[in-house]
């Protein structure tokens, strides 16, 4: 418990502002998944602020006191102290504790157990297959003796339960995946599914991998241990920050979508978390011995790339300026230039398209998509690519852009013969 000669110190967090009726409040959120939210009132901003780790609980009171900024008593300043504490927002031995006892608890299991069931999609089995069923109907005429399918684009938007409310961002997910998740591979011409995924959380790594076994509430999807002990004996790095699976949102969607596909005959999955530190292309560096390590320890497989990837995430739902028409329309072009470039195999436009538009971030999953542009095969093409955007579900303003494409396998060397992906926008 924290007591008057402790100096407290807030942890690096992110702070979002919500609007509860007449109550405004700033909600404290982990972006390593540690701790669960907790709201506070506004007024609790500049005791936050003041949570430097240089003075003791008395002495914040008194500073704030003198300042003019807030009279509060200790004993209330001592309680939210205590909370903080208690839900592991403070850089502290009780959060070191809590962290190492998580990371040991992550690392010795070998199933990566669903963090998001329940939460964005259902946690009950039957309701996931039935929603399953109704957003991706007849699984099995998704199938084609053909090999052109190189691998798919898709989003990560939530699978909510029936019934429940959704933004046009949810609606506009579910109908660009019926849309790409045809002309797939059989299981049985399948040697490998390598599902890379957004990461939306801190790490020092480029990339991570995990042999652990995606599971969902139907069950869990098979992984390839020989292929990750390659992969780390020549990265050494590539699995030191493998607690970052534990939060990843994308590569669970995704899990639960290749469950219902492939129903109980999924071939192994390598899923591969792409952050932020894999954008730029280091000469010499992790990202370029990643690539070229890929190349070669996948160079006899056959291989079913699953990217799962969002474009443009903007307005104050995500911490970024209000929305105009002007602000949605640039979102929209930048958005569909970049989809262009993916699907046409033209990676250093791709990236000029994410990372060079005055005014906008980049795609949030800018990283996935250089890592599919640099590692699909010289040649390669689309035959589908759609786009669709829309809101979020939840009272603040925001904007999405989705974007879904249907990789194909290159067909011949003659660069005479590039023509164009047609997009489509839904």
């Amino acid at each position: 418990m924290s007591t008057g000669r402790d100096k407290p110190r807030l942890r690096k967090v992110e702070r979002l502002t919500l609007q509860r009726g007449d109550e405004a409040l700033i909600v404290l959120r982990d972006p390593t998944g540690l701790s669960e939210q907790v709201a506070f009132p506004q007024e609790a901003s500049v005791v936050l602020d003041a949570l430097d780790g240089q003075r003791t609980v008395p002495q914040i009171r008194q500073s704030l006191a003198m300042r003019g900024i807030l009279d509060i008593e200790l004993a209330d300043l001592e309680a939210l102290v205590r909370d903080l504490e208690a839900a592991g927002y403070l850089d502290d031995a009780a959060f070191r504790a809590r962290w190492e006892a998580i990371h040991r608890e992550f690392l010795a299991s070998p199933v990566r157990r669903p963090r998001w069931a329940g939460l964005l999609y259902p946690d009950d089995p039957a309701a996931l297959a039935e929603l399953l069923a109704a957003s991706i109907p007849d699984p099995s005429t998704r199938f084609t003796d053909a090999d052109a399918a190189l691998g798919v684009l898709l989003p990560h938007q939530p699978l909510p339960a029936a019934g429940a409310a959704v933004g046009a961002a949810t609606r506009a997910a579910a109908g660009l995946c019926d849309e790409v998740l045809r002309k797939l591979p059989r299981a049985r011409d399948i040697d490998l599914v390598v599902v890379l995924g957004t990461d939306y959380h801190p790490g020092l790594q480029p990339f991570v991998v995990t042999d652990k076994r995606y599971a969902t509430p139907r069950g869990e999807l098979p992984s390839d241990p020989a292929l990750v002990r390659a992969l780390d004996r020549r990265l050494p790095w590539i699995r030191r920050e493998e607690i970052r699976h534990r939060e990843a949102m994308s590569l669970e969607l995704a899990a639960a979508v290749l469950q219902h596909l492939y129903d109980g005959a999924c071939p192994p999955v390598l899923p591969v978390l792409c952050g932020p530190g894999a954008i730029e292309l280091d000469e010499g560096g992790p990202v370029e011995a990643f690539l070229a390590t890929m190349e070669h320890v996948l160079e006899d497989r056959r291989v079913l790339w699953w990217v799962t990837a969002e474009l443009g995430h903007e307005g104050p739902a995500y911490g970024r300026p209000a929305l105009t028409k002007e602000r949605v329309a640039a979102l929209m072009a930048r958005d569909r230039a970049a989809l262009a470039a993916l699907a046409d195999g033209r990676p250093d436009q791709l990236g000029r398209c994410c990372k060079d538009v005055p005014g906008l971030d980049p795609p949030s999953g800018t990283a996935a998509l250089l890592t599919a542009a640099r590692l699909f095969p010289v040649g390669y093409g689309a035959d589908l690519v759609t786009y669709a955007a829309g809101r979020p579900v939840g009272a603040d303003e925001g904007w999405i852009g989705l974007g879904g494409v249907r990789f194909t396998r290159p067909l011949g060397d003659a660069d005479d013969d590039f023509t164009p992906s047609s997009l489509r926008v839904a």
